[in-house]
């Protein structure tokens, strides 16, 4: 195993669980509050050190602010490295005034459907810039675009040192998207939700033009998948326990794809792994709570023989 560089999003999430969402003008009373750590780059962070990975991550400024705060001893009750996180005043260099930490507040129904409302992440800047990440050959590099410009020079110099890539919802024709890597999304940002057969064309396209390993998901339908020396084809989702709340799958399930990968397994192993990880993760409120163990992902493998068969 290598380091893995998680680059990106780090933030509260205020999740609030609600009966239904209220109609315009209209009153819903919420049933229960959290204070949770969340953000791309967190959500997937925090599971691959579940699993045992050795990580580094590097996000958004975090500020000096109650919410700062907050936000601080959330990454520490985790045991999330901050030696690339900074808890004080913004750095003058990359931005003007105080930050605050970015906050999501999360809104989620008894379906486990969640609607979100985000302040703080349209000014967000990275704590380190790209040019001062520890970029290492042969290591693993990961990136969401909320800090667009500095998330995409990222990914470029990642590659440039030849570290290997696996970005996510990275949706820009334009984007560095080096042949060769992994790139993940779902249809709230590609393709087309619930038309399987339009997305497996959009993944041939998509492989075809960047030459990169493709996953599309969505949601309860499974994924589409497919790269420069693998067929693309949908693959289906393992029957999901009840779903509390989706908020962080595809997070854990790209954390679940580099666990695989950064033990060299098969990656029909990996695609396995990081679906069930996705799927059991959305038992609990929350991108970070009640992440699943390795053994209880396996079980569920070895409890659902035919949908692990499918996998190849």
């Amino acid at each position: 195993m290598v380091l893995i560089l998680v680059f990106g999003t780090i933030c509260i999430d205020r999740l609030r669980r609600v009966p239904q969402l209220p109609a315009p003008g209209g009153y819903v009373e919420i049933e229960k509050e959290l204070f949770l750590l969340g953000g791309e780059a967190a959500n997937t962070a925090n599971a691959l050190t579940v699993w045992g990975n050795e990580i580094k991550l590097s996000g958004n400024q975090i500020g000096d602010s109650t919410e700062a705060n907050i936000l601080w001893e959330l990454l520490k009750s985790r045991g999330l490295p901050t030696a690339l996180i900074n808890h004080r005043d913004s750095l003058p260099s990359l931005s003007e005034g105080p930050v605050s930490a970015p906050v999501c507040d999360i809104y989620v129904t008894p379906d486990g459907e969640r609607t979100m409302f985000g302040k703080g992440f349209a000014t967000a800047v990275p704590d380190v810039e790209p040019a001062h990440l520890p970029f290492v050959v042969d290591e693993w590099f990961t990136a969401d675009p909320n800090m667009a410009g500095a998330a995409r020079e990222a990914a470029r110099l990642a590659s440039e040192a030849g570290m290997r890539n696996y970005l996510m919802d990275f949706i820009r024709e334009d984007d560095p998207i080096a042949p060769g890597s992994f790139w993940q999304s779902s249809t709230d940002w590609a393709g087309y939700r619930n038309n399987v057969q339009r997305n497996v064309q959009w993944v041939k396209n998509w492989v075809a033009k960047h030459q990169c390993y493709t996953i599309l998901s969505d949601g309860p339908n499974g994924f589409v998948f497919g790269g420069p020396d693998r067929p693309v084809k949908a693959y289906p989702p393992f029957p999901s326990p009840e779903v509390v709340d989706t908020t962080g799958a595809g997070d854990v399930f790209r954390a679940g794809m580099l666990h695989g990968l950064n033990r060299n397994w098969p990656l029909a192993d990996c695609l396995r792994f990081a679906a069930v990880a996705g799927c059991l993760k959305c038992r609990a409120l929350g991108a970070t709570t009640d992440v699943p163990t390795v053994e209880q992902i396996n079980e569920y493998i070895d409890s659902n023989p035919e949908v692990a068969a499918a996998y190849g």
